[in-house]
């Protein structure tokens, strides 16, 4: 989301994602991602590495690697101030035996036949790899945190034939995101503690507009939530989710129930899982020591 919330942890970080989206159709959407991050405290910055795969059906196949920088500003009064650095490379590839053309298809045929010869500008490739260039920044302490983030600064162009069509140049994506962490019980009295954290998402992308406003919910090990995905034209998804952390683990599973158009019960599936070093006792110790925040609580 932003590559200036990276390094909340001063030790590694690994987090594997796996999202399914529309699975009841024969061409879903599959994602898929890893990624490491860690601060190092003498330099004061956080470094970070990420992989993407996106599988649009059987047809385009989409790959990201981006490297990470962000460096911490402390503030005073518990309030820091990060600024981020993303550099990638997004490699695209197209399955041109899977391509069907409006006139290939065949109306007189009883049978779905795609034999007719098509008018559709050639291919010149099938494959697109370009620089990606992205920056962020975040303003956060223990319980708070509001930041925004600017992805494809170069707008690289994939374009598969020689029509120079100006509408395959990947847009900015600019996001603006906010959450503040708010308790329901004394942690002195009671040893777990009810937290809620509503947060919202703002993100524009060319002609898209799409906003995510929900809360995150958690007690003691276990953590949910719940979410509206609006579109500005309609109301897209009721996103929900419910998972487990203790220690250096977590992991969550989250449900989108489709409120689109398309009406369907097809939704979307998204597993992840955290190894986060930085909840080992030890590691948290030294943070306590240098009475230093390492992370807003919600991200734990």
């Amino acid at each position: 989301m932003n590559p200036a919330m990276i390094g909340f942890s001063e030790a590694p970080r690994l987090s594997v994602n796996f999202r399914d989206h529309l699975p009841s159709f024969s061409n879903q959407f599959i994602t898929a991602a890893i990624a490491y991050d860690q601060h190092f405290h003498s330099l004061n910055s956080s470094f970070g590495l990420n992989l993407t795969t996106d599988f649009s059906g059987s047809l385009m196949n989409t790959y990201y690697l981006n490297g990470n920088f962000a460096y911490n500003l402390p503030l005073g009064s518990g309030m820091n101030f990060k600024a981020g650095f993303q550099f990638g490379i997004i490699q695209q590839s197209l399955n041109v035996e899977n391509i069907v053309f409006g006139d290939m298809i065949n109306p007189n045929s009883v049978t779905t036949n795609f034999d007719l010869p098509t008018d559709e500008y050639p291919l010149i490739t099938t494959s697109n790899t370009k620089v990606d260039l992205g920056t962020g920044f975040v303003l956060y302490n223990e319980g708070f945190y509001a930041g925004a983030s600017f992805k494809h600064l170069t707008q690289p162009s994939f374009d598969y034939t020689n029509n120079n069509d100006s509408d395959n140049k990947l847009s900015i994506l600019s996001s603006v995101h906010i959450g503040k962490a708010f308790y329901l019980n004394d942690p002195l009295f009671e040893k777990d503690r009810w937290s809620v954290v509503p947060n919202l998402l703002v993100a524009l992308q060319g002609d898209y507009k799409q906003i995510n406003g929900g809360a995150y919910i958690g007690y003691g090990y276990i953590f949910g939530g719940i979410w509206l995905r609006h579109t500005i034209k309609n109301a897209d998804a009721l996103i929900t989710m419910i998972g487990f952390k203790k220690g250096v683990f977590r992991v969550g599973y989250s449900y989108d129930f489709d409120m689109g158009k398309v009406a369907s019960s097809a939704g979307a599936h998204e597993v992840s899982l955290t190894f986060d070093m930085g909840n080992d006792p030890s590691n948290k110790r030294k943070v306590r020591l240098r009475n230093q925040i390492d992370c807003p609580n919600m991200f734990r």
